[in-house]
């Protein structure tokens, strides 16, 4: 809360006890002083006046408490001088309590809370010590307990938020270069033989770029961009096999205003890309997406390629695993099983 806030806040507070008081004093003229007066303007400013200033002395000792004894207290532990400060505000409190009622009250508003009786000071600064501090004083206390304990939480909180908006952009940024590579190999290669889909090569590369750099660098994105990324994926894998890669993705159901993690499918049909069989039309690689409002279906399935192997390892789909326990806590399955075929099933509770 804004510190603005907070003092709005604080002083409608001390408004409502003020009318709380005023108000069934007021309308049972509880005052003897004033029990001749008619219920006017003037009483009521009268009965408003005597508040606020008991009601200074409570706000006095509720803020030295918070301000001045309890930071000593729960922060500094300086127990000793806490205590100092405490007697030395009772001795303050009783001060400006004897200036408000013998200073204004009986002479200017013509209210004596003694009605002429002489008041000893040991008496006055007991009346104070047993009539604020059991309250006032403790309140202050708790306040600022309660409200140091929040500012704690909520500066670990952001903190933490902090630390996952890093960690989040870090994952995004983990480009696998396995694909990079072998795709600009093959532009290469194409132009070489200067094929007349070389240009159109070049051009996909392009696109996945472009929206890895920019598009992607939110954390969600339209899950019809993503579905055109893999589209540009898949396009350009089979034009860097000549033809030679069988690869079938269907997209079944609703695809509207739904969003998605980004890049969050891609790991899964690079995966395959790199460790299935793409040229036999009898295994081809699969790939479903199935999307309704607020949920995603998406499955990739391949067959192993036993003679390839990625000595460099990778990182794509631990990568995704993380980023899905970031984004998507308990509203996500994936199940991965590898036999003869390969297959990655997620199941995806989209974020509302």
């Amino acid at each position: 809360m804004k510190q603005k806030n907070i003092v709005l806040l604080h002083v409608l507070v001390w408004l409502l006890l003020v009318l709380n008081d005023v108000i069934p004093h007021f309308i049972g003229n509880e005052y003897a002083a004033f029990k001749a007066m008619p219920k006017d303007a003037a009483l009521l400013l009268k009965y408003t006046l005597i508040s606020i200033g008991f009601y200074s002395v409570a706000a006095l000792c509720f803020y030295g408490s918070c301000l001045l004894v309890a930071p000593l207290l729960f922060l500094h532990k300086k127990y000793v001088k806490a205590l100092l400060i405490a007697v030395l505000m009772l001795a303050v409190l009783s001060g400006w309590r004897y200036a408000v009622e013998f200073g204004f009250f009986k002479p200017v508003l013509g209210f004596d809370n003694y009605k002429g009786n002489h008041v000893s000071a040991q008496y006055y600064i007991g009346n104070v010590f047993w009539y604020y501090y059991p309250k006032y004083f403790v309140y202050g206390l708790m306040y600022f307990f309660g409200e140091n304990w929040l500012q704690g939480r909520n500066r670990e909180q952001a903190l933490q938020k902090e630390k996952l908006v890093t960690e989040l952009a870090f994952l995004r940024s983990q480009v696998n270069p396995h694909f990079l590579f072998n795709t600009i190999n093959d532009i290469y290669a194409l132009t070489y033989q200067k094929s007349e889909r070389a240009p159109e090569a070049l051009l996909k590369l392009s696109e996945l770029l472009r929206y890895m750099l920019r598009e992607s660098t939110d954390d969600f994105m339209p899950l019809q961009s993503e579905i055109d990324y893999l589209h540009n994926l898949i396009e350009l894998q089979r034009i860097g096999a000549k033809g030679n890669a069988f690869i079938n993705f269907e997209v079944e159901g609703y695809v509207g205003l739904q969003k998605v993690a980004s890049l969050l499918f891609v790991a899964f049909v690079e995966n395959a890309f790199k460790h299935g069989v793409l040229n036999n039309v009898s295994t081809p690689v699969n790939i479903r997406l199935l999307a309704t409002n607020d949920h995603i279906d998406f499955t990739v399935s391949n067959k192993i390629n036993n003679s390839q192997k990625d000595k460099l390892g990778g990182i794509g789909l631990n990568n995704v695993k993380r980023r899905l326990e970031l984004l998507y806590p308990g509203k996500y399955k994936l199940a991965v099983t590898a036999n003869d075929h390969y297959i990655a099933h997620l199941q995806l509770q989209l974020n509302p």
